[in-house]
């Protein structure tokens, strides 16, 4: 009798504490696992027609070699994807040669830390092979080491790519190997002076640096394309051509 009442007790005491637990807390707790600390803020899918605006195309000569120049028209959509061709023109800004692609994203995106995924493969015809960087992380000022570069996944080879954080003269890097001539997702995150590197959902390389070698400067993304360092092919045949499935970007949430 007397175990029966402690057992009548102890429920009645749990059912009063139970009572005294906001309606929404179980709410509250799941919102709260769920909060994300990213800002889905490009969501680039290339099947709404032509490049979005927010995409701002090389046109011209640029710094990275006197035999790299760049035509808006070498950046464009077809069948739902994006396209990055390098190939020999007849006549452009810098006279006959070969001429590549490169885009970056307008101002209003600049970050300090940024997420990125881009889905993309590279195809070569004709004994072609570029160099490429997909993505890059360029500083806002326009200045190269001082506020820092991150060269995610950049090389000119088909069968590998390196990721390259320039600070101060030197940099810090690590090399993947990856058949760039099949699809693969590229995710790379820079969070608190941390860069994380997955392909395919598969981490590959995770860096903690400082403000010294991971400069706390605003910075944004960047598709681009050129010559080998080496410089451009010999002929006049053949391209090279970067297809972008989709890409998107995260900056920190408010």
């Amino acid at each position: 009798m007397i175990r029966r009442l402690v057992v009548v007790l102890l429920g009645v005491a749990l059912a009063a504490l139970l009572a005294l637990v906001p309606a929404s807390a179980p709410e509250a707790r799941v919102a709260a696992r769920t909060t994300s600390p990213w800002t889905l803020v490009v969501d680039d899918q290339f099947n709404a027609g032509g490049l979005p605006p927010h995409w701002s195309t090389y046109d011209g000569p640029y710094g990275s070699g006197p035999q790299n120049c760049a035509r808006p028209d070498h950046s464009f959509v077809s069948d739902g994807r994006l396209r990055m061709v390098l190939r020999y023109r007849t006549s452009g800004d810098c006279g006959p040669g070969w001429y590549s692609a490169g885009l970056r994203l307008v101002k209003r995106f600049d970050s300090v830390d940024q997420r990125i995924s881009v889905r993309f493969r590279v195809l070569q015809f004709g004994g072609v092979v570029g160099h490429r960087i997909i993505p890059m992380r360029w500083p806002a000022s326009g200045d190269w080491v001082d506020p820092g570069e991150e060269d995610f996944c950049e090389g000119d080879h088909l069968t590998t790519c390196t990721t390259f954080l320039h600070h101060d003269g030197v940099q810090e890097y690590h090399v993947y190997r990856v058949d760039l001539t099949t699809w693969h997702t590229m995710t790379f995150v820079r969070r608190n002076f941390t860069v994380g590197a997955y392909i395919d959902g598969q981490r590959r390389w995770f860096y903690r640096g400082n403000e010294d070698t991971l400069p706390s400067t605003p910075k944004h993304p960047v598709l681009q394309q050129e010559c080998q360092k080496d410089g451009c092919p010999a002929g006049t045949a053949g391209r090279e051509v970067i297809v972008i499935d989709w890409i998107r970007v995260w900056n920190p949430a408010p």
